[in-house]
C-alpha cells in the first residue's frame, strides 16, 4: 500500500464545492439519493462522499489511466475536477469494480449530473423529484427495451433459418412491448423516447413491405420473390432498430449478448447463434 504521504485528499472547500455542484445528490444516474441531512442539533451531515475519479493513492484504482482535459493539461488527483459526489455505497462499487467504472464513466457521470442540477433549478420539490424520478426510471425502462430485443431470436438469427410466421408475431410481441414502454415515457425528447419512435416507425414500414403477402405461405427458399421481400424487409428492420438504440446501448453501456452489432460500423451484421423467441 502506498505511504499515506503520497494520498492527495480533497481539500474541505474542494469536498463542499462538488457537494453544492451535485445538490447533494448522489451523481450515478442509476441512484440519484438524496444525501443531505441535518443532525438534532442542527448540524449538516451527508451520506456521501467526494470521490476521486483518478486515486487518492499512486496503488488506487483506476491509477494506470491519464486524462487529458480539452486545454490538453492532465487532470490532477487533488482538484475538484477529480472528484464526483456519490453516495458512499456508490463510491464503495466504482472503486471495488474499477474496470466497469472508467474515468470516462465517471466524468460522465459529473458532467451529466450537473447539467441535470441545473435544470433543476426554479423548480418546486415535486417538481425536482418528479424529474429525478422520470430521468431514472427511464435509465430502467431503456434497458428493458435493450434486454428484450437481445432475448428475441428475429434480432439477430440467419434470415434463411428463420420462420415468417414467428417472426411476424415476434414483431407483433415488439409493437406492443413499444406501446407499454411509451405508456411509461413523459419526455418524447429524451434519448429513449426518440428510440421508441424510431423503432415504432421501422416496425410499421417492415409490417407494410409485407401486407400484400400472405406471411404464413412464404417458402422459407433462396430465390423466392416472396421470401426474398421477407428477407431483405427483415434486415433492414434489424439495421433500422440497431441504429435508434445504438444511443441507448451506449449511454448504459449495455452489452448484447446475442446481437453482434457493429453499431458503429455496419449495423446489419449481427448473425448469431440460435435462441428461443
Amino acid at each position: 500500500m502506498a505511504p499515506e504521504s503520497q494520498r492527495v485528499n480533497f481539500t474541505s472547500a474542494v469536498r463542499t464545492h462538488v457537494a453544492k455542484s451535485a445538490h447533494y445528490i448522489c451523481s450515478n444516474p442509476e441512484c440519484l439519493r438524496l444525501t443531505g441531512f441535518s443532525t438534532g442539533d442542527g448540524r449538516p451531515r451527508s451520506i456521501a462522499e467526494a470521490a476521486h475519479i483518478l486515486p487518492a493513492s499512486p496503488s488506487g484504482p483506476r491509477r494506470d489511466d491519464v486524462v487529458k482535459l480539452p486545454d490538453g493539461s492532465k487532470l490532477k488527483r487533488g482538484d475538484a475536477g477529480n472528484a464526483v459526489w456519490l453516495c458512499k455505497h456508490c463510491h464503495t462499487r466504482v472503486d471495488t469494480d474499477p474496470e466497469m467504472h472508467p474515468p470516462a464513466t465517471l466524468l460522465d457521470w459529473k458532467r451529466t449530473h450537473e447539467e441535470r442540477i441545473r435544470g433543476l433549478v426554479g423548480l418546486d420539490l415535486e417538481q425536482s423529484l418528479l424529474r429525478l424520478g422520470e430521468e431514472r426510471r427511464g435509465r430502467d425502462l431503456a434497458r428493458q427495451l435493450l434486454a428484450w430485443l437481445d432475448g428475441h431470436r428475429f434480432m439477430y438469427f440467419e434470415d434463411s433459418r428463420e420462420f415468417p410466421g414467428d417472426v411476424f408475431l415476434a414483431v407483433q410481441a415488439l409493437r406492443s412491448k413499444l406501446w407499454e414502454l411509451n405508456a411509461q415515457v413523459t419526455d418524447e425528447g429524451s434519448d429513449l423516447g426518440q428510440a421508441l419512435s424510431e423503432v415504432g416507425a421501422a416496425v410499421d414500414r417492415f409490417l407494410d413491405a409485407l401486407n400484400s403477402i400472405r406471411i404464413d405461405q412464404i417458402r422459407v427458399k433462396s430465390g423466392d420473390p416472396e421470401f426474398e421481400i421477407f428477407s431483405r424487409s427483415l434486415g433492414t428492420l434489424r439495421e433500422q432498430i440497431l441504429l435508434a438504440v445504438a444511443p441507448l446501448a451506449d449511454s448504459e453501456q449495455f452489452s448484447f449478448k446475442h446481437i453482434r452489432p457493429c453499431l458503429r460500423g455496419n449495423p446489419a451484421a449481427m448473425s448469431g447463434p440460435g435462441g428461443t423467441k
